[in-house]
């Protein structure tokens, strides 16, 4: 948490006007301090499964145009497969949307003066990306959080 204490939560603060109003952000802060931050990470959470829910049916339709096509069984299996292993061009965008409400809630919670043991998006972080990305996520967050995806495994290592 180094990164969040060298300003690093300044500098999330200061990147998430960027995105959303003061006024947003300022009411994120008020009614999340006392209580953490379940509801942001339940939201993180859910744009990832939606993500890979998205996955799971394009590769549904791959292998059932195959088959609607009269291709062999192995290759239907195949082509769903691959198409839902690859990336689409929303994986950016929903990566670094649920990386940044999960970044927000961890600023949330150590600004507020909760022990990062009970912060929500903080575990959720470290199950999905380990402790040593929790550093690498935290300084992007400061640079931008655009960059967030870069920063995270590619897909399909268990987000």
């Amino acid at each position: 948490m180094d990164a969040l204490e060298d300003g690093g939560a300044a500098a999330i603060e200061a990147r998430a006007a960027a995105y959303v109003s003061n006024e947003t952000w300022n009411a994120l802060v008020r009614r999340h301090r006392g209580r953490g931050c379940r509801d942001l990470a339940r939201l993180a959470r859910n744009i990832l499964k939606g993500k890979d829910l998205l996955h799971a049916a394009v590769g549904r339709a791959a292998g059932g145009l195959l088959g609607w096509l009269g291709s062999p069984p192995i290759s239907r299996i195949f082509a769903q497969e691959l198409a839902s292993r690859m990336p689409l061009p929303v994986d950016a965008q929903l990566t670094a949307a649920a990386r940044g409400l999960q970044i927000a809630g961890i600023v949330i919670c150590l600004t507020g003066n909760r022990e990062p043991a009970v912060c929500a998006c903080l575990r959720d972080v470290l199950k999905s990306e380990g402790p040593e990305q929790i550093k690498k996520l935290i300084e992007g967050a400061a640079v931008d959080w655009l960059e967030l995806p870069g920063r995270v495994p590619a897909f399909g290592s268990g987000e």
